[in-house]
């Protein structure tokens, strides 16, 4: 598919009859009843005093604001969702605002789950992981199947169970990975999001002409756009979508882009891409060979084409991702394995990023994340979930944790990652993932078992599995827990 063929495809999203993505009233409003505040309980919390609309004073044992050293007694004043000012020891004496002693607590900057899948939020335990990455799939596939003759109010509450999962361990921001339509109601409660909206097939694409389930994408994609939504768009994975789709997925986030400009009146807008790469060994014959457990699996399905589908290797989609506004590589377990994939990644470094899910990767590859070849390689790492299908639960401190213990990373190390590093991942450096004065006050105050007294110890304390969220804030506003004097 050529260049104007692709630009052709993309304009008739604009004349084709809108796709509505319809659920019933009874779905939409279980989903969304009693939005709000969550502690740490999972039980509905009375309003905080650290309103967004007013001002006050947090003082705490450790402040860890990612953008210098850390501050010992500190103290941070909020004010209209905004951090105002920042020091250590007593608050200048003018400063007639209530304040909240926190004693030993530490606070950080809201940590970014840079991905994750809200869809299955409600599963009491994870797929079984023996067969590997392809029999996981497989059972995914069925899973989703019987979700649709269940109807939708399953998947909106599951996705609003995953946003108040994220929000009681702390996190403030989330890329999320959007298989189907979701009223932007549900999605606009809690953490800031990021919405990946997927991409795949292997069928034909003939020019002129957009399979109808990527029309309803690319369309939803701009419904969630103008409801405020922060939008990217995410070819599935190279096993599943063929070469032009993917470059479809290029052109439409840069058309996207410049909606989002529209309505913002030409301000700042990024729409990322994102891809789960080398997830498995099973990858390579595929795109290689077109043989294999993927072909085995796709044949039973009944989703393998007539004509062989357009594939293409690693590397090239590594090289498709640099060239969006970002792009962020996920999982990317055996990348190391291919040399010519890894060079395009250093090559390309500054304008991607890798989300590593480490408890996904122990089940389904029996081993950690590459982690040491990424940051050989000058990368950006950051954390996520992956979703409670591969996961006991949405933590992404025990995602760190699981790092941590292994000894591949630093506690200050994961830090970064799941703070600046997923900021910059999903295009939200501007709002998330540090703490200094103008930004919006996007914090979690933690309570560690035992009281931290270095800046080491502080920062152990943010992952150590005894140590608690006492409350969680997006822009001043609590979205977990509660503070209280």
């Amino acid at each position: 598919m050529d260049s104007a063929a692709a630009e052709r495809l993309l304009r008739t999203i604009r004349r084709q009859r809108v796709t509505r993505c319809v659920h019933s009233r009874h779905a939409i409003r279980h989903a969304t009843a009693g939005a709000g505040v969550i502690n740490v309980n999972g039980q509905r919390s009375p309003a905080s005093p650290c309103d967004g609309h007013r001002s006050l004073i947090l003082r705490a044992r450790w402040l860890l604001p990612e953008t210098g050293r850390a501050i010992e007694h500190a103290w941070l004043r909020c004010s209209r969702g905004r951090v105002t000012g920042i020091g250590s020891g007593r608050p200048p004496a003018a400063e007639r605002l209530r304040q909240i002693d926190l004693g030993e607590a530490v606070i950080t900057p809201g940590l970014i789950n840079a991905h994750t899948h809200l869809e299955f939020s409600a599963l009491k335990e994870p797929f079984p992981a023996i067969g590997g990455l392809v029999s996981w799939i497989e059972q995914v596939i069925a899973w989703r199947q019987q979700q649709l003759v269940r109807g939708t109010g399953g998947r909106l509450s599951a996705i609003r169970r995953g946003l108040e999962e994220s929000a009681a361990d702390g996190v403030v921001a989330v890329g999320e990975i959007a298989t189907e339509c979701v009223p932007a109601a549900i999605l606009s409660q809690g953490p800031r999001l990021r919405v990946f909206r997927e991409l795949l097939g292997l069928g034909p694409m003939q020019a002129g002409y957009l399979p109808p389930h990527i029309t309803v994408t690319l369309r939803d994609a701009q419904r969630l756009s103008r409801a405020g939504i922060a939008i990217g768009l995410s070819p599935h994975a190279p096993y599943s979508t063929q070469w032009p789709l993917g470059q479809l997925a290029l052109r439409a986030a840069r058309q996207l882009r410049q909606l989002v400009r529209s309505q913002t009146g030409g301000g700042r807008a990024i729409i990322p891409l994102a891809m789960h790469l080398a997830e498995s060994v099973d990858e390579a014959s595929l795109l290689t060979e077109q043989t294999g457990p993927f072909r085995d699996l796709f044949q039973r399905l009944g989703v393998w084409p007539k004509q062989p589908p357009e594939l293409a290797r690693t590397a090239h989609w590594v090289s498709l991702l640099a060239r969006a506004d970002r792009g962020l590589v996920i999982h990317g377990t055996h990348l190391p394995d291919d040399p010519i994939a890894m060079a395009r990644l250093r090559r390309h470094r500054h304008r991607l990023a890798v989300a590593v899910c480490p408890r996904t990767t122990l089940a389904l590859a029996g081993r950690l994340p590459p982690v040491a070849a990424f940051q050989a390689a000058g990368l950006r790492i950051c954390l996520g979930t992956d979703g409670r299908g591969s996961n006991p639960d949405l933590s992404l401190r025990a995602e760190a944790r699981c790092l941590i213990e292994a000894g591949v990373v630093s506690p200050a190390e994961a830090l970064v990652m799941v703070t600046r590093n997923a900021a910059w991942a999903l295009g939200f450096e501007h709002k998330t993932g540090r703490i200094a004065v103008g930004r919006p006050a996007d914090l979690v105050v933690l309570r560690p078992g035992e009281a931290p007294s270095t800046v080491g110890a502080a920062t152990a304390a943010v992952f150590a599995a005894d140590t608690e969220v006492v409350a969680t804030l997006r822009g001043g506003r609590p979205i977990a827990g509660r503070l209280t004097t």
